[in-house]
């Protein structure tokens, strides 16, 4: 079966296909323009998610890879809600305009686009979620979520306050979970209306009084199918979950762990993937959140295919590298054996067609690449 990425770049989407998983062709679109995310829906429709320091936010629709069209309308937010000032101070060097002045809050990126039940989701920074009801022609705020009682504890990460994950549940279109950095993990089950932090087990949270806020979830993975089993990619290491986020065990059997800068053990990343088919869960640590780069310059992507331990898998990626892999930048194409795609931040992006048992690189010279999608059919 064919497959199409859609890799984000500062600079536009590098857009690679198919036919074979073997054999690449690229095309560049949106030249110019910051690609952040993408999605694609239950009719074959492609999103892309824009931002630009100068115009905003925007969303663009494709139903053939090639001719995109920009909608009118994209998340915002009220002109009464009140913006973090710690996010506002990170992302004021963008601020041309000065807009952040004046308190508001803004959505100056997309992080994520999730299609699920009918809805088009967008995960925004500063840290909020929006929903689309008719594929992107018009936009409202998820208020449960974007005025969640904890929000005035809200801590941005080194990146600001951004709502960067967002997993569903296909067998309950109540419930619903969002990962924001670096306020924590929550959850939904009454459509979005109240959202509970989902934390417990997670460091520095403890069994007897688990963080409402502040850890620095990086990224989390799910099948929609089989909901409750998470896995998450912490800044503060790898963690499992099989009841939905009540509760977290540390998942680390095999990885490399490193010493953080504030003397904390663990492994490090951003990317955390499954293959729906096989159950595989993906991850790719970095030597520490000082240095940022594979361990030892070996590029290295581990797969734990039981859910406790992790294998190393390294055959066809490179030995001297001395870059990251970004929380986006990483994707599964859910077929069978699945293949596996991820991006560098130095603009080399990879495929595993074997479930990561060897890897090929399919793209060379793009820019620093912040989303990976990989979309089969």
């Amino acid at each position: 079966m064919s497959v199409s990425l859609i890799a984000g770049t500062p600079k536009g989407a590098a857009i690679l296909t198919s036919k074979d998983r073997e054999r690449w062709d690229l095309h560049f679109e949106l030249p110019g323009w910051p690609v952040t995310a993408s999605a694609r829906d239950d009719r074959g429709r492609y999103y892309i998610a824009v931002n630009s320091p100068n115009y905003g936010v925007a969303l663009f629709a494709s139903d053939d890879l090639k001719s995109w069209k920009q909608f009118d309308a994209a998340p915002r937010y009220r002109p009464e809600d009140r913006g973090n000032p710690e996010h506002h101070r990170i992302v004021g060097a963008a601020d041309f305009e000065g807009v952040l002045k004046h308190g508001g809050r803004f959505v100056d990126q997309i992080w994520t686009l999730h299609w699920a039940h009918g809805t088009l989701y967008a995960g925004v920074s500063e840290a909020g979620l929006f929903a689309s009801r008719d594929r992107g022609e018009s936009w409202q705020p998820v208020d449960g979520f974007n005025n969640q009682p904890s929000r005035d504890t809200w801590v941005p990460g080194a990146g600001g306050l951004g709502a960067h994950t967002i997993l569903s549940d296909a067998k309950n279109p109540d419930r619903l979970w969002v990962g924001v950095s670096a306020a924590g993990f929550f959850r939904t089950d009454d459509g979005g209306k109240t959202w509970a932090p989902k934390n417990k087990g997670v460091d520095p949270s403890v069994e007897a009084a688990p963080a409402s806020t502040g850890q620095c979830v990086h990224s989390v993975s799910n099948d929609p199918e089989n909901a409750s089993l998470l896995y998450r990619q912490e800044h503060r290491g790898v963690h499992k979950s099989s009841d939905g986020g009540d509760t977290w065990q540390v998942m680390e059997d095999g990885l490399p762990v490193t010493e953080l800068s504030d003397g904390h053990h663990c492994s490090f990343g951003f990317p955390c993937v499954i293959d729906r088919k096989s159950g595989s869960v993906f991850v790719v640590p970095l030597d520490g959140d000082n240095f940022r780069f594979p361990r030892g310059g070996k590029l290295t992507v581990y797969r734990s295919d039981d859910g406790a331990r992790w294998k190393p898998l390294g055959n066809g990626l490179p030995g001297d590298c001395y870059t990251a892999v970004l929380r986006g930048a990483m994707s599964a194409d859910q077929l069978s054996p699945g293949g596996v795609y991820f991006g560098t931040a130095s603009g080399a992006l990879y495929a595993g067609a074997d479930l990561g048992e060897r890897w090929q690189e399919i793209a060379k010279g793009l820019p620093r690449i912040t989303s990976v999608a990989a979309y089969a059919g």
